[in-house]
């Protein structure tokens, strides 16, 4: 694993960046503040070091004398500006003249002079009276105390610093693989899950974020599971379809090459090439469809379409045909209610229900159908009194290429795929198929789809029974 790249990596950089810049800020303050605070207790000790020395200086002749051992710079002016008396060590410094002209006129005040090494003395000017003379005091001390305490704070500050971000990094690297230990363990674990093997889940061991990613991920991977036995049936049920009509051609074309035959052998070997190769064609079309909206690349044109006009339009289709079979097609209740949606899919979708229910209703039966509004749905219905389906077959009546091979003994079973086209094209519309069939006692087909908005009031239409 390269460092650089990993989480656990940039999450200990991201750690330490964040604790580098709180120290920085910390320390930026507390030298800023310990700093003030010093030259503020310096300018306080000039103050009063000021107010002790102006009672103790006296002056005999041209020099000044105090009573009191002077440690600090100590110097006097008198009424001119002039320096009159220094005290204290010998240190030079910038000229502070306008100062001591300040202080001569009553003015105190602090100033900071630069000294010949490029340091600075602290300077406090005060006006006194010696005599009855009117002179200035300005007492001074160099802050070498308070810029060796600082250098000390700033060493301090940097070695602990150092030290703190050393720490700080061991421990969060530690502390960041312990908390992408269990993301590890799920990379892991995912790598191990392939094609061939997708029945091992990710441990959920907590429920926190990193347990309902885990949660989401053996979601996914369970879906994907259910995806790959789908198509695997899906690509074994299209094979098998395929394998029967590949396989009477087969047949056929090589019993027709054996010798040579008749016209009529050879008509009726062309028939039943013909009708198998319709019976391919039928299947590939389907199929084609169901991987065009799968891959929802399907065009589709939406419009509002009229569900009462649409069965209307069907049932007058396929009259001829439920005649020819002996069946009687009745619409009854028919709601003028409006979807949005494409009409040829739509229309694709009642169609493969009807045929259903045409192939499996017996000589004499019945399809009915109706079209309601319920709240904010168009209820379509059709029914019919075929031969039912058994419950244990419902579920799966939608699946692919599924029969149900108790009531398709009459020969005239069709592709298997049909429900399944009509159930993809109403999940396209945002509707659902239901479906209550019982064995012997018909079924009942209902298309729910949203409807595109208030329908009108047309007056309620019922199809002459034929």
């Amino acid at each position: 694993m390269i460092v650089h790249k990993s989480i656990k990596s940039r999450l200990t950089v991201w750690y330490l960046v964040a604790i580098a810049v709180l120290l920085v800020i910390f320390g930026t303050v507390a030298y800023y503040l310990l700093s003030k605070n010093l030259y503020r207790n310096l300018d306080v000790s000039l103050r009063e070091r000021v107010e002790e020395l102006q009672g103790s200086i006296k002056i005999e002749g041209a020099h000044a004398i105090i009573d009191e051992k002077v440690s600090e710079l100590v110097l006097i002016y008198d009424d001119s500006a002039n320096l009159f008396q220094r005290l204290g060590p010998n240190v030079e410094f910038a000229d502070i003249r306008e100062t001591v002209k300040q202080a001569l006129f009553g003015v105190k005040s602090f100033v900071s002079a630069e000294t010949g090494d490029g340091t600075y003395v602290r300077l406090y000017a005060a006006p006194i009276t010696v005599d009855q003379k009117r002179m200035a005091l300005v007492v001074g001390r160099l802050p070498n105390d308070i810029l060796s305490m600082l250098a000390i704070f700033r060493m301090v500050m940097l070695n602990s610093s150092v030290l703190l971000l050393i720490l700080a990094g061991v421990g969060g690297w530690f502390l960041a693989g312990r908390t992408l230990k269990p993301v590890e363990r799920m990379a892991e674990i995912a790598r191990g899950i392939g094609e061939s093997d997708l029945s091992r889940r990710i441990d959920v061991e907590s429920d926190d974020e990193l347990g309902r990613l885990a949660s989401t991920l053996n979601g996914m991977i369970a879906r994907l599971e259910e995806a790959f036995v789908k198509q695997r049936q899906f690509v074994a049920d299209a094979s098998h379809e395929l394998r029967t009509p590949l396989a009477v051609l087969q047949a056929e074309s090589s019993l027709v090459l054996e010798k040579n035959r008749s016209q009529e052998e050879y008509r009726r070997s062309l028939e039943l090439v013909s009708q198998e190769v319709d019976y391919m064609s039928e299947i590939v079309g389907k199929l084609l469809v169901l991987a065009r909206s799968d891959a929802s690349s399907e065009p589709v044109s939406i419009q509002e379409v009229n569900i009462a006009d649409l069965l209307t339009e069907l049932s007058q289709d396929l009259e001829a045909l439920a005649q020819e079979r002996g069946l009687r097609l009745r619409f009854g209740l028919m709601d003028g209610v409006t979807v949005r949606g494409d009409r040829v899919r739509l229309r694709q979708l009642f169609l493969n229900i009807l045929d259903n229910a045409l192939r499996y209703t017996p000589d004499g039966g019945t399809i009915t159908g109706s079209v309601i509004r319920r709240d904010d749905q168009a209820v379509a219905t059709i029914e019919d009194t075929g031969i039912g389906i058994p419950e244990e077959h419902l579920p799966f009546i939608f699946d692919r290429f599924y029969r149900v091979d108790k009531v398709r003994t009459d020969g005239e079973g069709g592709t298997g795929l049909g429900l399944s086209i009509a159930t993809s094209i109403a999940k396209m519309h945002g509707g659902t198929i239901e479906v209550e069939s019982h064995v012997g006692g018909g079924s009942t087909f209902r298309v729910l789809l949203p409807l595109a908005g208030p329908p009108a009031k047309p007056p309620t239409t019922t199809l002459p029974t034929p």
